[in-house]
């Protein structure tokens, strides 16, 4: 039975105002926002659980989720745990067995949360407020630097959520394709860059309690810092710690000690096409010593979006 799990299953991308930020995808994206109705049948769903709250981009290989917390209120007027501004927060990861990765975590020092925040004890999974076969786990960044998400999603839910949210999901799936008029040229995801004080931890994390493969150690003249590459779940991780400059909370701008996820870079058709359309629509560019095109945060949603050549 075809079953593309473990995968990424999204980066989580906080913002202020769900409306504008959908204009700004299609302007300098050219995508548009996939709404919960176009990925869910929403009657198979906990009826007094918001939608809409976030709206979905299928980019290259990455279904990216930008969330606005403000929106997400639990049922029963309770509060989810999300940041507030404008900024990558956290990763999330399709996962078979979801109570056996809890365990295994826990097992190892690092805990999980359910979505209100209350730790999870043994393995000890509770339903999801969206829909009892999905459950969802979060590590707490304490433990893990940065939040982790673990989700299972039923397979009643899979024909229609591939459709438009995660074209993954089906068994048609084509990996490395240009979709027709984008204004970008992706074809995939290189990797994602995590700022932390302690690569030994990410390496405990996602090699040797989960499994993942170390890529490599290297120097990244961009950062000015010393990096590792790991390979988790189909995805590359770059977790680079920094040599002079202090890490800083890509929401708040103040000065922290906690694990930051701070950019996604692609491989693209020609990345300096992309630049040139990304300039057009006002995004602000630098150029890395091996021709990898990055934005400046403040003018792109506060993430780092690289494109190379590949």
């Amino acid at each position: 039975m075809w079953n593309p799990y473990p995968m990424m299953f999204h980066p989580t991308l906080v913002v202020d105002d769900l409306e504008e930020s959908a204009r700004w995808f299609r302007r300098v994206f050219g995508r548009r926002e996939v709404r919960w109705e176009e990925k869910w049948d929403l009657d198979l769903l906990n009826p007094t659980y918001p939608i809409n709250y976030s709206y979905f981009y299928v980019l290259g290989d990455v279904s990216l989720d930008v969330l606005c917390p403000r929106l997400l209120v639990l049922p029963g007027d309770r509060k989810a745990v999300y940041p507030r501004g404008e900024g990558l927060s956290d990763i999330a990861w399709f996962t078979d067995g979801i109570e056996d990765v809890s365990l295994q975590l826990e097992r190892n020092g690092f805990r999980t949360r359910d979505q209100e925040g209350h730790i999870i004890s043994e393995g000890a999974v509770p339903e999801s407020n969206l829909v009892a076969d999905c459950p969802m786990i979060w590590t707490l960044p304490e433990d893990t630097g940065l939040t982790y998400e673990f989700y299972t999603m039923g397979r009643r839910h899979w024909a229609k959520y591939s459709e438009r949210a995660d074209p993954r999901l089906s068994p048609e799936w084509v990996p490395d394709r240009v979709v027709p008029g984008d204004p970008l040229g992706i074809v995939r995801c290189a990797f994602h860059t995590v700022l932390t004080e302690d690569r030994d931890r990410a390496r405990r994390l996602f090699v040797d309690v989960l499994g993942g493969k170390m890529l490599g150690e290297r120097y990244d003249a961009h950062l000015d810092a010393d990096c590792i590459d790991v390979s988790f779940a189909k995805s590359r991780i770059r977790f680079a710690t920094p040599r002079s400059a202090p890490i800083v909370d890509v929401l708040s701008g103040a000065p922290t000690h906690a694990d930051q996820y701070v950019g996604i870079t692609f491989d693209v058709v020609d990345a300096e096409a992309a630049a040139a359309h990304l300039e057009r629509e006002g995004v602000s560019l630098r150029r890395t010593e091996d021709g990898t095109v990055v934005t400046v945060p403040e003018t792109s949603k506060g993430v780092v979006w690289g494109f190379r050549a590949g």
